[in-house]
């Protein structure tokens, strides 16, 4: 319920607050389900590494069976890689508790895991599957699905130039934080 009364009073006031108003790295599983920024994905026999355009966000993932390190909290928490027959799974934790999940202001803490699922379907389409779980915020654990297409061969990640301090103040109402018109 605290959460809950949380995320509806950023909602209804606090929406500048969203950390990628701010430039900030939007978080998993939020930085791959956000169009229109693309993203691509790169594997080598050590590291499956993410790239994604919003933000110029680098999730470099090990896939030695390392644990997460101790003490460490990050934006994109930290990621541990394996392979289970078609499908990349990834351990997710250790986030620093300020990353929001959406536009709408639900939110996630300290205490978030995120397991995420990569199956190959065909040469041009991924199954995306992310399972959410933060006790200290949600009941119970939830999970979403997604599918994800390859861009096309002559499309690449360009500049993503987000400056801390500017603010697309012009769509916030004042209630929100913006200025009075």
């Amino acid at each position: 319920p605290a959460a809950a009364a949380l995320q509806k009073d950023r909602a209804e006031h606090h929406m500048f607050d969203d950390p990628e108003a701010h430039c900030h790295i939007p978080g998993v599983p939020r930085g791959t389900e956000q169009p229109p920024y693309p993203f691509e994905i790169i594997q080598d026999e050590k590291y499956f590494t993410i790239l994604y355009e919003a933000m110029h966000d680098v999730r470099i993932i090990p896939m030695d069976h390392s644990p997460h390190p101790r003490n460490y909290r990050a934006w994109d928490g930290d990621s541990r890689g394996h392979w289970e027959g078609d499908t990349f799974v990834v351990d997710v934790s250790n986030f620093n508790g300020r990353t929001w999940l959406d536009m709408d202001a639900n939110f996630v803490d300290e205490n978030e895991q995120v397991v995420e699922r990569y199956t190959l379907i065909d040469a041009d389409t991924i199954a995306y599957q992310a399972t959410v779980t933060d006790p200290t915020v949600f009941s119970h654990s939830w999970t979403m699905n997604l599918t994800l297409k390859r861009r096309a061969k002559t499309d690449q990640i360009i500049e993503y130039s987000c400056l801390e301090g500017e603010r697309d103040l012009q769509h916030y109402t004042e209630k929100e934080g913006g200025k009075a018109r």
